[in-house]
């Protein structure tokens, strides 16, 4: 026995591309404009409990999903980062997750290019500091000490070109 429910109203809200969604005579969800015509929402409707969920889902994980690439067209972020902000924001844990996994997906979240990137932009930092700043957004504590040890022998390499450089040539 599959629960049916009724679509009983489709009224707009202030944002102009959703709808509020009224089920059995009860507010049930804001959705898309888009998400109701694509899946023929009317009032009087009659749909299955778990499909309008699954629909609601879809929806919002295709919302979250832009507003964290509003967030990446800024700056890199890390899943970490991305996840507190886009539940900041009222998404579900379900919607968050698919659309995290997505951008992961699409290669535009990437925690170890990400932590290379702080790594190489804040050379200034020690080598503690990098690595307690790395893990607060959400890097894995041995990817963190993976790239600051990278570094510590990039530098270590960089010195000795130099003083190598300097020395050429020098009577020593």
């Amino acid at each position: 026995c599959k629960m049916m429910v009724k679509i009983t109203e489709l009224s707009n809200q202030k944002n102009k591309n959703k709808f509020n969604l009224f089920v059995d005579g009860q507010f049930y969800a804001g959705i898309l404009k888009e998400t109701a015509v694509a899946n023929n929402f009317f009032v009087g409707k009659e749909i299955e409990q778990n499909r309008l969920n699954q629909i609601l889902l879809e929806s919002e994980t295709k919302q979250a999903f832009c507003k964290a690439s509003d967030y990446l067209v800024s700056r890199i972020h890390t899943k970490q980062e991305l996840k507190q902000k886009l539940t900041k924001k009222g998404f579900s844990c379900a919607a968050v997750k698919n659309a995290i996994n997505k951008l992961e997906e699409y290669g535009y979240i990437d925690d170890t290019q990400f932590a290379k990137l702080f790594a190489e932009t804040h050379k200034s930092l020690s080598k503690r500091m990098l690595i307690n700043k790395l893990i607060s957004k959400g890097i894995l504590k041995q990817t963190a000490l993976d790239i600051a040890e990278y570094l510590d022998i990039n530098q270590i390499q960089t010195a000795t070109k130099v003083a190598e450089k300097y020395l050429k040539g020098k009577d020593v």
